[in-house]
């Protein structure tokens, strides 16, 4: 099997190293197949809450957490259309958007592809698979509900507020290890439950 996991930020890098214990553990065969996709570049902001050091600064995020681990493929561009997922059977998005949620919840629908859905804001987190409504899945995009994380545009897993009080919560790395279960749940053909907290 052959799997994206789009967005190397405040949840895909601590998922990577997630996923490369998984590997060694020889708990995720070698016939899968591990990608890993982020355009964006390491910034020292990051290096408090995302898994990247100093070492990292001006590297591609995607590159960095590759040489890093040295499991996964990179892909240090913007995953923009189908053409990108050709090939593709599961994704795992830890996007800080929504425009490239409803993306990707539209074309897996479209293809019979699955993905699972990775989100943090703050002390709050949600994860989610693919369901059989698709309208149930965008319906996820912009929750009011305060139990639920409905990350807006450009959004990040740290809360604006906190972060300027000095204040970093750690709901996206509890989201990533929620995400390695899933993810081996899925690899395992048993089925996840949507997970919303408010920590």
């Amino acid at each position: 099997m052959k799997i994206l996991q789009i967005g190397c930020g405040g949840i895909g890098s601590w998922l990577a190293e997630e996923v490369a214990r998984a590997f060694n553990e020889q708990q995720i065969g070698h016939s899968v197949d591990y990608w890993i996709a982020d355009n964006d570049i390491v910034e020292v902001a990051n290096i408090r809450h995302q898994n990247f050091t100093d070492k990292d600064i001006g590297r591609n995020k995607a590159d960095a957490l590759a040489m890093r681990f040295k499991i996964f493929e990179p892909i240090i561009q913007r995953v923009n259309g189908a053409t990108d997922l050709n090939g593709f059977g599961l994704i795992v998005l830890c996007v800080d958007n929504n425009s490239t949620r409803e993306f990707i919840f539209k074309y897996c629908h479209e293809n019979n592809k699955d993905f699972i859905d990775l989100r943090a804001e703050g002390k709050r987190v949600f994860a989610m698979q693919k369901t059989n409504d698709l309208n149930i899945n965008l319906g996820t995009l912009n929750l009011t509900d305060i139990t639920k994380v409905s990350v807006e545009e450009n959004g990040s897993c740290q809360l604006k507020a906190d972060l300027e009080r000095g204040i970093i919560q750690k709901g996206n790395k509890i989201v990533a290890i929620i995400g390695i279960q899933m993810l081996l749940n899925h690899l395992r053909g048993e089925k996840n439950r949507t997970i919303a907290l408010s920590l």
